[in-house]
């Protein structure tokens, strides 16, 4: 239930964040107003799990209207990108970091089969059914430093529709087994629908412009980003040299002037057997070093094979930067794991992927910065900052959102209390609720429908050769 002041922590990081943005150019501080239906939306956000106005009309037992939400969020004259900037840097000057390694992936979200007003929605690849899915798709970059992983970036992702159509032709033409000769001209990528690699790198570029205190140890990413174009623009927008990826087991490497596919190459090694320390948990590790160029770079890296102690298969990692350690390349790279959690937290708890609620390109991004506000709101309670100081381990998204329930719970029980009239305030309160939450009709359960043609002696009575 609402908590008319709202909670502490929240409005402290709200008037934090409004500080930071009246020291920028430009008119982006916000009004009275704004601090507080921001402060309303992230606690509702929280409580409900949802960006779903009448869900929030209903956390407030009816004090502000579903319309008046969605005005302030469609209407009101806040600087999105700005207020994202400035959470960023909040969250970095709370917990003093000055450096740390960029972590790149990206997501899906399934929405519904028909989706004209929600922005970017496109055909993805199911990976649990291996068919396809109408959804959306978020590159997201992450900040890992000592004791605090930090979302500091995200983008929306959206194929360019000239080039699938092009794509879908040559896959007609190729099963019609037409020459190439024939194919049609390739189309030119469209500024307005980049690829994932350039998003990365977008975003990459805009972090370390906007914060250039925060000095990069080394780039993380995954296969899809196992490119030299990549590699050579992260070095160079990091100004460090060190990027660690996966590589495909058929890709094929220079062995004395000879191709040959990394995994036949290390099935010739037994490799070193070590126990690790993992993202602060110690696991067994099989892994093989060696420097050898990759065909389709043309360039010499750091090769490792790797397999923990549960797999059965090796994995191929590139660095580089070959001046690492094995083994410290391979500690940054177990970091890529933390990612995976943000996402599973951030679609779990934070609101956005629960329902897709806020119409076109606007209201999507903002959306996403508001459940990514969620993230970093959490990161300022009380109880996370005290074990960061006892250096001690955070604690999870889930358990976190649920302290935040039950503190909203009880201040909203303490208001009661401790009101001049606590037995007329409760009263109202109760009148609010049986309004607003009112009890809705069930199709489960069938009423007002003719039973008798169930009946058994209606079968019985049942002439076969007339109904025939």
């Amino acid at each position: 239930m609402i908590y008319p002041e709202g909670l502490p922590f929240i409005k402290d990081y709200i008037s934090s964040i409004n500080l930071l943005l009246s020291k920028k150019k430009g008119n982006t501080k916000l009004s009275a107003l704004q601090q507080y239906w921001l402060k309303f939306v992230l606690l509702g956000i929280l409580v409900t799990n949802s960006i779903c106005w009448s869900r929030l009309e209903r956390f407030s037992l009816g004090c502000y209207k579903m319309k008046a939400l969605s005005w302030m969020f469609r209407q009101a004259k806040i600087s999105w990108g700005s207020l994202l900037l400035a959470s960023v840097s909040h969250i970095l000057k709370v917990y003093k970091v000055h450096s740390g390694i960029l972590l790149i992936d990206d997501s899906d979200c399934i929405r519904s089969k028909s989706t004209p007003c929600i922005a970017k929605t496109h055909k993805l690849k199911d990976k649990k059914t291996n068919g396809y899915i109408n959804g959306q798709n978020l590159v997201f970059l992450l900040l890992v430093s000592n004791g605090i992983t930090i979302p500091v970036g995200y983008a929306l992702y959206m194929p360019d529709p000239e080039l699938k159509k092009y794509k879908d032709e040559c896959v007609k033409l190729r099963k019609n087994k037409v020459s190439k000769h024939y194919y049609p001209p390739k189309p030119i990528r469209s500024k307005d629908f980049p690829t994932k690699i350039d998003i990365a790198l977008t975003l990459m570029q805009d972090f370390v412009q906007n914060h250039p205190t925060v000095k990069i140890g080394a780039t993380v990413v995954d296969t899809l980003y196992n490119t030299r174009y990549f590699i050579d623009n992260a070095s160079r927008i990091t100004k460090q040299k060190q990027v660690i990826t996966q590589i495909k087991s058929i890709q094929n490497i220079i062995v004395n002037n000879k191709l040959i596919q990394v995994k036949e190459f290390f099935k010739r090694y037994h490799g070193t057997k070590q126990v690790l320390q993992l993202r602060g948990q110690y696991k067994m590790v099989r892994y093989v070093n060696c420097k050898f160029t990759v065909k389709s770079h043309g360039v010499k890296y750091r090769l490792i094979a790797l397999k923990y102690d549960n797999e059965e298969s090796f994995r191929y990692l590139i660095a580089n930067d070959m001046s690492w350690h094995p083994i410290d390349i391979i500690q940054t790279y177990a970091l890529r794991w933390l990612i995976e959690v943000f996402i599973q937290d951030w679609k779990s708890y934070e609101g956005w992927n629960n329902l897709a609620k806020q119409l076109g390109t606007e209201g999507t991004t903002r959306a996403v910065i508001l459940s990514l506000l969620c993230d970093h709101v959490l990161l300022t309670h009380p109880n996370q900052k005290a074990l960061f100081k006892k250096r001690e381990p955070a604690c999870t998204v889930g358990s976190l959102r649920e302290r935040v329930m039950l503190d909203s719970l009880l201040a909203f029980i303490k208001s009661i209390i401790y009101s001049d009239n606590p037995k007329a305030l409760f009263e109202q309160h109760q009148t609010n609720i049986n309004q607003i939450f009112t009890l809705r009709s069930s199709t489960k359960h069938m009423r007002n429908i003719d039973m008798r043609v169930f009946r058994e002696d209606t079968y019985n009575n049942v002439d076969i050769n007339n109904a025939a």
